[in-house]
């Protein structure tokens, strides 16, 4: 979209305000709010030039940076009156792209994927979430039966109805929305997109959800496991490398349906998948949804329509590979980009790993062994280890923005482990 298109859709609109969105390199939104009177002379002319450090960027000395909104992103954005959104890049003083700017970040790892032949690479994102609780009802859905749960017992239709219609309007071509395992649990999908759009979408759907939760006097989490008894919330990824039009995943000749290809970038998404928990699963709290029985995975391994390993590849024509350890505190730039230097480096040198096709949950300790399965890290610091020896994604994703992502999650576990709670007490107080 050029400058005069979007010129026509403020004055056609009565747009007065216009939200500037970026992410830091934990993946929290920022936003600037600029009024769209000369908006379009100063912003993509110049820039908007802003403070760095406060984000967790730079340092302080040297912390000016420019956000430069990206002409392709503009919405009107469907819950407001008169306001509109652009997604911003980031920039030096200089004018040169920042290094650790996520999305550039992910360009980057695209920009790496065409240079080894592959023209486009899709995503579908799948993000559940919470939506809590100012229901006041007599009924509460039971623990692991709201699946597909049909109304009037689904008290959120019709909130999900209003998100799903606002993000239609925002241009997402929605799949279906639907009530999820958990008592209060939501699930909302798109038709799979390009990489970086399907970045931009997990950020704005948690932005419009919270938005949208306001209007229904309702609070949203996207927390992992938000609930000790209930399903954790995930952000699975379905991906697939395309060349010319074609879904080179796809091999019809298959059993699987998979082409030896896609059976190597399954061996580079094993190979690699400790450290990449450290992106997808980037807070203390992730790995309390990565246990047993509650549908996320534990152990590193892949399977056809396997629920209970790190990779499944689901039932469906139009083959493509789900990653299924990803929760939506994870950052969706690094989080791909991730996924797309661990995949190249798994065609690259040939990885393969066989399937396994049984409930990984119920498997005892020895059989694993004899299948070579290795278990996803425990907790946030054995998984940062493992991120910070990986030579390729620190490679890829680079090694200074890996080291400042590493320092604030040390800051997060270390504030954690200082904190006294109720299970300490439980246990310990009367030893």
């Amino acid at each position: 979209m050029d400058k005069d298109k979007i010129k026509v859709l403020i004055e056609k609109n009565n747009i007065r305000w216009i939200q500037i969105h970026f992410t830091d390199l934990l993946g929290k939104l920022r936003v600037l709010h600029i009024p769209s009177e000369g908006f379009l002379n100063d912003a993509f002319k110049d820039g908007i030039s802003f403070d760095g450090s406060s984000v967790g960027f730079t340092n302080v000395e040297k912390s000016d940076l420019l956000v430069v909104p990206d002409k392709k992103t503009f919405i009107v954005l469907p819950h407001e009156e008169d306001e509109a959104r652009l997604i911003a890049n980031i920039y030096d003083t200089s004018g040169k792209p920042f290094l650790s700017d996520p999305r550039y970040i992910l360009s980057r790892a695209i920009q790496k994927a065409k240079e080894q032949g592959y023209d486009e690479i899709k995503i579908s994102p799948e993000i559940e979430f919470y939506i809590l609780n100012k229901y006041e009802r007599d009924y509460e859905i039971e623990e692991k039966k709201g699946y597909f749960i049909a109304p009037p017992f689904d008290i959120a239709k019709n909130y999900r109805r209003e998100l799903a219609e606002a993000l239609m309007k925002s241009g997402y071509s929605i799949k279906y929305h639907h009530h999820e395992t958990g008592r209060y649990q939501q699930e909302i999908e798109i038709k799979t997109v390009n990489a970086i759009e399907a970045a931009d979408f997990c950020i704005y759907l948690k932005y419009l959800a919270r938005e949208v939760a306001t209007f229904y006097n309702l609070l949203v989490t996207f927390m992992p496991k938000p609930f000790s008894d209930d399903a954790g919330n995930g952000m699975h990824a379905h991906i697939s490398f395309h060349v010319k039009g074609r879904n080179i995943f796809y091999d019809e000749n298959d059993g699987y349906n998979l082409s030896q290809t896609a059976r190597y970038f399954i061996g580079g998404i094993i190979e690699h998948a400790r450290s990449l928990t450290a992106i997808a699963n980037p807070t203390v709290n992730s790995y309390k949804r990565l246990i047993p029985d509650f549908e996320a995975p534990c152990y590193v391994a892949w399977g056809r329509y396997n629920r209970s390993g790190l990779i499944r590849i689901p039932a469906k024509k139009d083959i493509d590979i789900e990653l299924r350890n990803a929760d939506p505190t994870a950052n969706p730039y690094l989080l791909y980009s991730a996924i797309i230097y661990a995949g190249i480096d798994g065609i690259k040198k040939k990885i393969e790993y066989e399937p396994i096709e049984k409930n990984l949950y119920k498997v005892d300790k020895e059989r694993m062994k004899e299948y070579g399965v290795k278990e996803l890290p425990s907790n946030l610091m054995e998984a940062l280890a493992e991120l910070e020896n990986d030579d390729v994604i620190k490679r890829g994703i680079g090694k200074e923005t890996i080291e400042i992502f590493a320092e604030e999650k040390r800051k997060e576990w270390k504030k954690y482990m200082c904190e006294v709670n109720n299970i300490d007490y439980e246990f310990y107080f009367d030893s």
